[in-house]
């Protein structure tokens, strides 16, 4: 189990982000958002809600990642999942097969819905998918599953400083992902020319993603 509480800034850290966000000429306790449809939350959010759910969005992955079961036991999870479809639809249909060639059939029992096989694949399709995902992140140990959370954490405070006008890049940038990011990460934000080179490598991802969507799939060679 995971013991979790909303983040929440001092007054003298909120008063650090107050001066980053003074660099595009808005000050910070006035400027409100309605938040995205997707959050279902209607009333009207201050900037400083937005950015502290982000912190406390951070530190919730963050713990569950430290709490991520094996490689080896989400892959038996897996298997059981595979041996539990199986087991259902033995006990919820029977196999038909024809003296005429190989195929086979799945005949529902007489008492049974007729949309549970249906139903059933689907519900183990989309759980496999799932722990496959799973077994995928299990695979990130220690720094690289750390890094992979601080960069979802920081990708969300950087859509809200280019929100409020800001660049996806440079000094200011760097400025404002810092004084958010340390009160919550502590010793590990870099210092500021570590984190404009992050965002100098984020940009340069971008620009070369566009670049090979606008090219397209490479065609197949014969």
């Amino acid at each position: 189990m995971i013991e979790f509480e909303l983040f929440a800034y001092t007054n003298q850290q909120w008063d650090r982000i107050k001066v980053a966000v003074d660099a595009l000429g808005l000050d910070a306790d006035k400027i409100e958002r309605r938040p995205l449809a997707a959050s279902g939350l209607t009333a009207m959010q201050s900037l400083r809600e937005r950015i502290e759910i982000a912190a406390s969005v951070y530190l919730l992955q963050s713990a569950n990642t430290r709490q991520r079961p094996r490689r080896a036991e989400l892959i038996a999870v897996r298997e059981n999942a595979e041996n539990l479809s199986a087991r259902i639809f033995d006990a919820l249909a029977v196999q038909v097969g024809s003296k005429h060639d190989d195929t086979v059939r799945l005949v529902l029992r007489q008492s049974v819905d007729g949309d549970m096989e249906t139903a059933t694949r689907d519900y183990f399709a989309k759980l496999l998918q799932n722990l496959d995902r799973e077994i995928e992140k299990a695979n990130q140990r220690g720094d690289n599953a750390r890094k992979a959370d601080r960069d979802d954490y920081w990708n969300e405070l950087l859509a809200i400083w280019c929100e409020l006008g800001g660049k996806a890049s440079g000094k200011a940038a760097a400025s404002f992902l810092g004084a958010a990011s340390k009160p919550v990460m502590g010793s590990a934000v870099p210092d500021i020319t570590s984190v404009m080179r992050w965002l100098e490598r984020r940009q340069s991802k971008a620009v070369a993603n566009k670049i090979v969507t606008k090219k397209g799939p490479r065609p197949a060679t014969r």
